[in-house]
């Protein structure tokens, strides 16, 4: 049986997925920026949103982890990064985005969705799948990725324990995890809810967690995805007891 690293090197990007080692052009570019344009209005105007910590941004690539309750929290994510919002790629489920015809005609390619599959028989096979498509869409001008650790978004606002991952992701990619606590967006839109209400809207960011420095101490393979995700864990929660409050 192939090895994980040599299933990675074998592997290619599937052709429908194609838009993500590519700039966006014509149609799509323009609502592109038109859905950035909209959620700088609405985190500057409707939902006043604040950045704290982005001192701690490393150069791109790099990938966001974060709490994760609704679904503005990737829009926070890309307002609060200060780079434009196509320099962004969101790891989503292939069942709920891109099985469903109505999401995946246009809303996969205006957030630079990445497929995750969830629950499949042929997990090695799935990761392989993620794993090219993520370094396809950073290695195209070191744009950056957003992972939200969970796995699904919070209906209560309370976090889930957190899966190993985006620690694979970043080892294997060489990618640092920026970890991040956002308070607001539960109030303003939460699970399940039809309209965007007024909340204001906080979005914090630690220090980022280098992969070499965990693969010098612990390793490869489990040992170091634990590590990693428990120190993500941990930062995240320490930011939230610092901040969940503002």
């Amino acid at each position: 049986m192939a090895s994980f690293e040599e299933l990675l090197e074998q592997a290619t990007l599937e052709p429908e997925y194609a838009y993500l080692r590519e700039d966006p052009r014509g149609s799509l570019a323009c609502w592109h920026k038109a859905f950035e344009l909209f959620c700088r209005g609405l985190f500057n105007l409707y939902c006043p949103l604040k950045v704290v910590g982005r001192e701690n941004l490393p150069s791109p690539p790099f990938i966001f982890c974060s709490n994760h309750c609704s679904h503005m929290d990737s829009a926070a994510l890309m307002y609060a990064g200060g780079e434009d919002f196509d320099q962004y790629g969101m790891v989503a489920a292939k069942d709920y985005f891109f099985d469903n015809q109505k999401r995946n005609s246009f809303l996969s390619r205006m957030m630079n969705l990445i497929p995750a599959e969830r629950g499949t028989g042929n997990l090695r096979g799935s990761i392989v799948k993620l794993m090219v498509a993520c370094q396809e869409f950073t290695r195209h001008g070191n744009r950056s990725l957003i992972i939200y650790p969970e796995g699904t978004r919070s209906k209560s606002g309370e976090m889930a324990p957190m899966k190993k991952g985006p620690a694979m992701m970043a080892t294997t990619l060489g990618l640092p995890i920026v970890p991040v606590y956002i308070s607001g967006t539960h109030r303003a839109y939460p699970k399940g809810g039809s309209i965007i209400k007024p909340a204001r809207i906080h979005v914090h960011i630690g220090e980022p967690i280098d992969p070499n420095r965990f693969q010098d101490e612990h390793g490869d393979g489990r040992t170091i995805y634990n590590a990693m995700t428990q120190e993500m864990e941990k930062r995240i929660h320490k930011l939230k007891e610092i901040h969940g409050r503002s």
